[in-house]
């Protein structure tokens, strides 16, 4: 069925030249269509929003978290990161597959909530994430994690695993996207990274790890290999266009440099690498000065607390000016860029701007809200990203199909109670 978006208020187009427009329509069948003026002339059966005091945007992208996690919500807060990573490891080793879909289906259930339209995800009994994804309509590229067969609590080989879970889900369903990702260099040797990257390449998928996080992780593999991470990456062969590394936190300008000439995408995550107290700031000015694609992501809801990107959004902005007393830095639109169309570059989907021929990852934002006010084209990129929250979102529309209208999304979770 088409969907007609009515005199949008405002259109965040998040195309080449990051136009916003005003009082124009846009059309969806499937794909978005067409945007332009009084697109109701000769359509009949069209499903009609008026958005005349709204802002259409496009969906925002979470490019690294560990969606089942969010049954892990508050259990290590507070605690340095040792005891954070033996609480959660205590509990990630007793999960079912039951276990994950569950978590699955509330994290997913959260970012649709919060405008997010597709996640990046990196844990495993991914094909319990994918049905839970498929069964809310969000769009997700799942990474199953391999790690040294020594270091895992998973059955079996971890790399034939994740093989096994490429091969299943590549092609088979337009939300579910398979990856090959590696837990990190704490995990995971040479040899291992580089047999995932022989399997990403075999398969022609996306890859996903944790980078460079911590400094107990720079030097611990130091101190192991010789090598720094991104040099261990680059070595194995995993450091590529094919790879989104999240954190980054612990880079040098060399390893930056790295990572510009190998088209790797960097995930920022701003609130968790702060609540684990990662001791560094990812250097995304640095990073940005150098053409790396620079991306947001908001982590599990165990080192973060929700899935809200727009906060991400706010934190990545603020302090980064802090850091360097440079109110300049990250400025709003840089913040909106990472959360849509980095995101979607990141993860190679056709979505993150709202054009003809794009994918109707879609979130409408009502305006008559105290704290959205006012709002017009010269500070509605400012109030997106400095005034806006995750609940702000009405309606989400995915994949060209309404998942979430007036804050009710469309599936029922009985199953968890909600």
């Amino acid at each position: 069925m088409s969907i007609l978006l009515k005199n949008c208020r405002f259109l965040v187009t998040q195309d080449s030249s990051r136009k916003v427009l005003e009082g124009k329509d846009l059309l969806i069948e499937g794909d978005i269509s067409r945007i332009g003026n009084n697109l109701n002339k000769n359509l009949s059966g069209a499903e009609v929003i008026d958005c005349s005091d709204s802002l259409v945007m496009p969906g925002l992208v979470n490019t690294h978290t560990h969606i089942a996690m969010s049954k892990m919500r508050g259990v290590a807060d507070d605690v340095v990161l040792e005891e954070f990573l033996e609480k959660t490891y205590k509990i990630d080793s007793k999960m079912s597959e039951k276990d994950v879909y569950e978590g699955a289906l509330l994290g997913c259930l959260e970012s649709i909530k919060f405008g997010t339209t597709c996640f990046n995800d990196l844990y495993y009994f991914e094909d319990e994430v994918a049905k839970a994804a498929i069964k809310l309509g969000i769009r997700a590229n799942l990474a199953w994690a391999v790690l040294d067969k020594d270091k895992t609590t998973q059955k079996g080989d971890p790399a034939k695993n994740c093989e096994a879970f490429v091969k299943r889900w590549k092609g088979k369903n337009g939300l579910v996207v398979p990856e090959v990702g590696v837990q990190g260099v704490y995990a995971a040797s040479e040899e291992t990274y580089a047999r995932a990257a022989g399997i990403a390449e075999k398969n022609d998928v996306k890859t996903h790890t944790h980078l460079s996080e911590t400094r107990m992780e720079v030097y611990g593999c130091v101190k192991a290999t010789g090598k720094r991470p991104p040099e261990l990456l680059a070595k194995s062969g995993f450091l590529n266009k094919r790879l989104t590394a999240a954190h980054c936190v612990w880079l040098t300008k060399s390893e930056m440099d790295l990572l510009a000439k190998s088209g790797a995408s960097v995930s920022h995550n701003p609130t968790s690498n702060l609540k684990l107290a990662s001791g560094g700031l990812a250097p995304v000015p640095e990073l940005l000065e150098r053409k790396v694609n620079v991306c947001l992501g908001t982590d599990s809801c165990a080192s973060n607390n929700n899935l809200d990107l727009f906060k991400e959004m706010k934190l990545a902005a603020l302090l980064h000016k802090n850091a360097k007393w440079d109110a300049t830095l990250v400025p709003a639109q840089a913040a909106l860029d990472m959360a849509t169309v980095n995101g979607a570059k990141a993860l190679g989907i056709n979505a993150g701007s709202l054009e003809e021929g794009k994918l109707a990852d879609i979130i409408i934002v009502g305006l008559r809200k105290p704290h959205l006010v006012p709002t017009d084209k010269n500070n509605v990129i400012s109030n997106i990203v400095y005034s806006m929250s995750g609940s702000d979102v009405d309606t989400s529309i995915i994949d060209g199909k309404i998942v979430m209208q007036d804050r009710k999304a469309v599936c029922d979770l009985g199953i968890l109670g909600l």
